[in-house]
């Protein structure tokens, strides 16, 4: 059976190395602070902790299967604290890729997410084995071009988002066999670029869809409330969102905005002062009660290779808005689960806020769809995907999966 070691500093992506164990695959799982089967230490922790580590759990892997490396993101939480973003996580980036690769046994695929698994890459290439970058983000020339013309067209100046370890993702993207995409939007920023189709593989994330479904209704009311949650900044487009809700002009219509905000987007979001509410960030505890309060969930990224938020969105009933350079839009059929518009189109944003606002029980009936939708996209139809994606590479047929 082939032996394949998962390196991430991502909690999410213990469902890769979960698949991974359940179809005999998985040798090692590298990963963050977290929380094996056998350990009770946090049933000691007050609530807010349980739920913090409950999230970083990692039910169903044995452990000698698991090493877990606490530095990296300890030296990440360091230097975000003191106002040096980029720098914690380049500094945490490196320090994880330095001690999974020290850790990485011989095996026959080395399975990691981008900007930690260049050294592994560079050890597992003078051994024979294949490499797999999953990739969270687009290709990263794409990023750098579309957020700095944003920039220039807004006249801000901004940090594109791991510009100084981009030289080692752009060396993983070299270095790998095979790339995962969340989407298909993803996967063609790769295309655009020259890379082969034949090494870039789909494999969509997941969503606890329970975690966010409720089976009370909101009762009839007149206003309308839309919400934006995730980080207040420029790649999410909310200045779009911002101009399709003045346009839109609704009556009795209030636009929330939640989540931590760009510094260097804050004077943008100052020329729309009394339109929205801006709630900062919000304790994922409560994320719920943001969802059940709203009435749509608008998302209008420049740059989103899938957007989780919105599925959790969906999860919870709400139709939605999203761009079609938001990855989800890969499951948003216009007019069923909500609508996808072009990036940059503040007219479109505006129009479909309209209708559902003049169309409640449409509205509704799109909630429902969503709910559907995102119940199909849980954690195991991304295991079943990942699973399925290992078994033709190692087959030699990932060609016919590239496409999915």
């Amino acid at each position: 059976m082939p032996a394949v070691e998962v390196i991430s500093n991502v909690p999410h992506y213990y469902y890769t190395a979960l698949s991974l164990h359940g179809s005999g695959y998985l040798q090692r799982y590298v990963t963050g602070p977290s929380v094996l089967d056998d350990e009770a230490w946090t049933r000691s922790l007050g609530p807010a902790f349980r739920r913090l580590w409950a999230e970083r759990r990692l039910e169903g892997i044995p452990r000698g299967a698991v090493k877990r490396l606490w530095l990296p993101e300890l030296v990440q939480k360091a230097f975000t604290r003191f106002g040096a973003p980029e720098f914690a996580n380049k500094a945490s980036g490196e320090i994880f890729a330095h001690r999974a690769a020290q850790t990485m046994g011989e095996c026959d695929a080395v399975h990691f997410v981008h900007s930690v698994g260049w050294v592994a890459a560079r050890k597992a290439k003078g051994r024979g084995t294949k490499v797999i970058c999953d990739m969270r983000e687009e290709h990263p020339q794409f990023q750098t071009d579309i957020l700095s013309e944003e920039a220039e067209h807004l006249g801000i100046e901004i940090t594109v988002p791991g510009f100084s370890y981009k030289h080692r993702v752009l060396e993983e993207i070299e270095l790998a066999d095979y790339i995962f995409c969340p989407s298909s939007y993803a996967k063609r920023t790769f295309v655009e670029r020259g890379i082969s189709e034949n090494k870039l593989l789909v494999c969509p994330y997941g969503v606890n869809a329970t975690q966010f479904a409720t089976t009370q209704r909101k009762a009839p009311r007149n206003d309308f409330s839309v919400l934006f949650l995730g980080q207040l900044c420029m790649r999410k487009g909310i200045h779009y969102l911002l101009e399709g809700f003045r346009k839109a002009a609704l009556p009795n219509a209030r636009l929330t905005l939640a989540g931590p905000v760009d510094t260097a987007f804050r004077g943008v979001l100052d020329q729309y002062k009394g339109l929205f509410e801006e709630v900062g960030r919000v304790p994922h505890s409560r994320v719920q009660d943001f969802y059940f309060a709203a009435d749509v969930f608008v998302m209008p990224s420049l740059a989103d290779s899938y957007g989780l938020v919105v599925s959790e969105a969906m999860s919870a009933g709400l139709p939605v808005i999203v761009s079609e350079n938001t990855g989800m839009a890969d499951f948003i059929r216009d007019g069923q689960e909500g609508y996808v518009v072009p990036i940059r189109d503040s007219d479109a944003i505006a129009d479909r806020l309209t209708f559902m606002y003049e169309n409640r029980d449409r509205c509704a009936w799109m909630g429902a769809n969503g709910i559907k939708t995102a119940r199909s996209l849980d954690w195991k139809n991304y295991q079943a995907i990942c699973a399925e994606l290992y078994r033709s590479m190692f087959a030699g047929g990932t060609h016919g999966l590239s496409d999915s």
